[in-house]
């Protein structure tokens, strides 16, 4: 997007927005057009297929020429107002304020999640994406250790919703949603939201008989029972051994 067009909205030449694509085209073109409706314009960057998340992140840092970023992934469909509204929220937040985040929707868990981020770039560039199995974490972790902030709104108000996340799953994508989200609840004692989900699940699959309720239930059994992985972010390109196997005794519709 630039402003080299009759377009009338509004042009944020101070903020940059990347979006991360693992080549998801669904869940992609439907992202892409949300942002192509925006309120606003503004420089629209895409990481594509960049791999492990941690140096997907590390080239926002690393490419981005404007005071604020904020960072899409794919799955997140924003609503209208998003990018403006988290850009009039950084600029009103105090100097120490690095990282605002905002909730989305989640499709699939059915509640309000964290959530869709607008950076300071010339401060966050100093502390680097390491990678670990959560490298945002490590990040807010060593950056606030600094002095630095991370504003949030409360999940509990539903007008500070910025759009929708994970409307698009797959069968194997949702498997691996879950599978990530226990493994990361088991080794980091975090994300806590998901241990009910455990039971929901199962209980959702034996109501819908679904396909991909199934795997979302399969998911989580397999990041509660397996092994927990090394401590370091996944790499979509590699084949996870664990749904394959799943897949032959419970082949796709």
């Amino acid at each position: 997007m630039s402003p080299g067009n009759a377009d009338s909205r509004e042009y944020l030449s101070d903020t940059t927005v990347f979006v991360t694509t693992i080549g998801d085209e669904t869940n992609f073109q439907d992202c892409l057009e949300k942002l192509r409706a925006q309120t606003v314009r503004f420089p629209l960057v895409i990481i594509d297929r960049v791999a492990p998340m941690a140096a997907a992140f590390q080239q926002m840092l690393d490419q981005c020429q404007t005071k604020w970023y904020v960072q899409v992934d794919e799955d997140m469909i924003l609503y209208p107002h998003a990018i403006a509204e988290l850009r009039r929220k950084i600029t009103a937040a105090a100097p120490e304020v690095v990282i605002y985040c905002a909730p989305l929707w989640d499709c699939d868990a059915e509640m309000h999640l964290y959530g869709v981020k607008i950076y300071r770039t010339a401060v966050v560039r100093r502390f680097p994406y390491a990678n670990t199995m959560s490298c945002e974490t490590d990040q807010v972790t060593r950056l606030t250790a600094q002095g630095f902030k991370v504003e949030v709104h409360t999940l509990e108000d539903p007008a500070g919703c910025l759009g929708e996340h994970g409307k698009h799953y797959t069968p194997a994508t949702i498997f691996k949603r879950w599978q990530r989200l226990f493994q990361k609840n088991r080794a980091l004692h975090k994300n806590h939201w998901v241990r009910p989900y455990a039971k929901s699940l199962l209980e959702r699959y034996a109501r819908t008989g679904s396909t991909l309720h199934l795997y979302a239930a399969l998911g989580a059994i397999a990041g509660i029972t397996g092994e927990l992985p090394p401590d370091r972010e996944l790499d979509f390109r590699k084949e996870n051994e664990v749904l394959e196997r799943l897949m032959t005794f419970f082949p796709l519709d």
